[in-house]
């Protein structure tokens, strides 16, 4: 070529030898058009050199490109880039070398296609910084460095452990020098704490395969490894709680197959503990429970409940049954789907034998202590019918005119017989209460008013003995306590009357009243006897002691304390007591606290003052007992224009009834032929004495059946033995409310 177009024959070899090469080769004047060029640049624009030659170089070339191609004459110029239009309407890029033949005004070029070239180059680079751009965001610390341990690429995760780990560079070091990667765990202590980091370190190597550097990459496993710990340890419990529990704790899968059950199940069926993977449940299903158990399950499955509690029997591997209570669980995933369930079954096979046992202990119980329900009011019937008689006629001798020596009998009649009737009332009481048929009305009661019952009721004693009693109760501070009132009332006066008692002459009772904090009331009997020994503090309440009192002369049963401590413990209370000898006693009860209405009044009743002459009046009594009917007849015989109907049997009493119809109907509940409650209903329901007033008279009534009695209309109750003053009120009321 030397500076000359090739033109001639001469030149042939010269030309066919530039038009196999892949480099571009042309020649354009001094005005730009194209003389020749070789195949080359053929291949890169898609035009045929019969379109290119002759045509100017400018009209190829990009228009921001013009002026690259400008050579002065005689100037070489090389490292230039232009871009040329192709076929396809697309612009490939050349890099030349130019060389101005001055004498001949020919420009030669020489061109390599960089197009290709550069988008490699274009692409690498940007893989290049999509992959810093990864590098740099990454979770993961990443490291590369050289052979001789220069770095190469760290990204800011890895410089910052780097400050608190020197084993992870000397890690990413020694990969260079294995050919396998290695992985390892290393613990890093950072200013957050320790953390722990899984490092993986490679070579990077050329395309024959030689090592030209290294690379670490680091992930921090910290909570993975924390997470792998933490399954560790709930597989570890969940062994342990399968190995340790009574119980039999099945893990099931969605089919119902036993995926893991716990060491129980052969303790309490027999079962070994082999493999339990794939094992069924149901075949051990009694037949009988079968369709229940397998049911609860269905549902379970399909999502209806999530949990399911059954009681079923399940076979023993010796071939008998036990039964089990079953609480199972449903296992789901996050989208509620039904995985498995757990389900826990304890054997209750021996807890059912013994509630069976204790039902029929109970049974007995029950059966026992009706009987001595009844025992009791029966007795205590039987032993106040006597004393009736004995109280009842000995107070009519009392009412007489007697000489004195016959009137002192007369009293020490009736004071033998109170003592023997408060022992009976005692002893009974405090067999209801342990018979657990005590009935109690728990209502509101005002105390200040209580009280002053108590204190007005032993008064009489507390004069004869000179000893004085004091109310030391605030009446602004209106103290109610919620106890059934009769019961609080005899508790008071049995602490009351203890106090006077034994009480020195000239002595002093105090009974004081406080709330507590805790929501109780404090009621206190204060006395200034001879007080009790500490070494007798634990007899106080110990029914018939009466720590050494049967020799001072005083009367008592030595069974009101233990009953009155009953008492309070059943109105929810708590009775306790301190002492000094030679001081004095403190006997205090603590109730629950009650709002009481100062506009009500919780004595009830209303006296109503006995009438003398006027039409008769007459009274049908109907009583099984002979003396009790005359003890009555003898009473009524004080009141002028009283006349008395007797029938000891209660047909008899209806029939009467029904003929006389008289002004008050007295009725024993124990009649020979048929219940007191009985003969109340029929009179009741019998249009000719439907109207006719009612009294009870009861040895021993329950409360409830005397509340209940009193609801339906019955005018009365006169307890046995009888009160004849009592007894002579009531017919006053009635006959005073009749007009007669």
């Amino acid at each position: 070529m030397r500076g000359t177009v090739p033109a001639g024959p001469a030149d042939v070899g010269i030309t066919d030898l530039l038009d196999r090469t892949q480099q571009v080769f042309c020649a354009w004047d001094g005005a730009g058009r194209l003389l020749w060029c070789n195949e080359a640049i053929e291949h890169s624009l898609g035009f045929s050199r019969s379109v290119l030659i002759g045509a100017r170089i400018d009209d190829l070339l990009h228009p921001d490109d013009l002026d690259a191609l400008v050579v002065a004459p005689g100037d070489d110029r090389s490292g230039i880039r232009t871009r040329l239009t192709a076929g396809d309407e697309s612009w490939r890029t050349f890099e030349w070398r130019l060389r101005h033949d001055s004498r001949r005004g020919i420009v030669f070029a020489a061109a390599h296609d960089v197009t290709d070239a550069l988008a490699a180059e274009a692409e690498a680079r940007a893989l290049d910084a999509r992959l810093r751009e990864v590098v740099a965001h990454s979770p993961s610390a990443i490291f590369v460095q050289d052979l001789e341990g220069r770095p190469l690429l760290a990204n800011e995760q890895w410089t910052r452990l780097q400050q608190s780990a020197a084993d992870l560079t000397e890690a990413v070091h020694l990969a260079g020098t294995n050919t396998e990667p290695a992985i390892r765990d290393v613990r890093v202590v950072t200013p957050e704490g320790p953390r722990d980091y899984m490092i993986s370190t490679f070579a990077l190597r050329r395309d024959d395969g030689s090592v030209f550097a290294a690379c670490g990459i680091a992930s921090d496993i910290t909570d993975r490894k924390r997470a792998a710990l933490g399954l560790l340890e709930r597989e570890r419990i969940l062994d342990t709680v399968l190995k340790t529990s009574p119980d039999i704790i099945s893990l099931m899968d969605r089919d119902g197959k036993i995926h893991q059950v716990s060491s129980a199940e052969e303790a309490i069926l027999g079962h070994p503990q082999e493999s339990p993977e794939g094992r069924d449940l149901f075949p051990l299903v009694h037949p009988d429970d079968f369709d229940e158990v397998a049911s609860a399950f269905i549902r379970m499955v399909t999502g209806s409940v999530s949990t399911l509690h059954l009681r079923y029997r399940m076979r023993h591997a010796e071939g008998h049954w036990v039964t089990v209570d079953s609480r199972g669980q449903a296992v789901v995933d996050e989208h509620g789907s039904f995985l498995g369930a757990v389900v826990v079954s304890r054997d209750v096979s021996d807890r059912l034998a013994s509630e069976e046992k204790l039902q029929n202990l109970r049974q007995s119980a029950e059966q026992a202590s009706k009987a001595k329900s009844d025992f009791l009011s029966r007795m205590s019937h039987e032993l106040r019918t006597p004393l009736n008689s004995i109280l009842g006629f000995s107070q009519l001798l009392q009412m007489d005119d007697l000489p004195m020596q016959q009137a002192d009998a007369v009293e020490h009649i009736l004071r033998a017989g109170r003592h023997l009737l408060d022992l009976i009332d005692e002893v009974l009481d405090i067999a209801r209460i342990e018979s657990g048929h005590l009935e109690l009305s728990i209502v509101p009661v005002d105390l200040l008013e209580l009280v002053r019952d108590a204190v007005n009721l032993t008064r009489p004693m507390a004069e004869r003995t000179e000893v004085g009693v004091r109310v030391a109760i605030d009446p602004s501070a209106g103290l109610g306590v919620l106890a059934d009132r009769q019961r609080l009332l005899q508790v008071l006066l049995n602490l009351i009357s203890n106090a006077v008692k034994y009480n020195r002459p000239g002595g002093s009772v105090e009974i004081s009243a406080e709330p507590r904090p805790d929501g109780t009331v404090r009621v206190s009997v204060a006395d200034t006897g001879r007080g009790i020994r500490p070494e007798d503090m634990d007899r106080v309440f110990e029914p018939f002691d009466r720590l050494g009192a049967e020799q001072s002369g005083v009367e008592g049963t030595g069974v009101g304390l233990s009953l009155s401590r009953h008492l309070v413990e059943q109105m929810n209370g708590a009775l306790t007591v301190e002492s000094v000898p030679e001081v004095g006693s403190t006997f205090s009860a603590e109730l629950p606290a009650a709002v009481i209405d100062p506009g009500l009044s919780s004595s009830g009743g209303r006296r109503v003052d006995p009438r003398t002459g006027g039409p008769a009046f007459r009274v049908l009594l109907v009583e099984e007992n002979l003396t009790s009917l005359e003890l009555v007849e003898r009473v009524l015989a004080r009141r002028p224009g009283v006349v008395v109907l007797a029938a000891m049997h209660g047909r008899l009493g209806l029939d009467l009834a029904r003929e006389h119809r008289p002004d008050l109907i007295l009725v024993d509940l124990h009649l020979p032929d048929m219940p007191g409650a009985v003969l109340l209903e029929r009179l009741g329901e019998d249009e000719t004495t439907a109207g006719i007033p009612v009294a009870v008279l009861s040895a021993e009534p329950p409360a409830h059946q005397v509340r209940r009695l009193l609801g339906r209309g019955v005018a009365g109750h006169v307890a046995k033995p009888i009160d004849v003053r009592a007894l002579l009120s009531l017919v006053d009321a009635v006959r005073a409310a009749s007009g007669r």
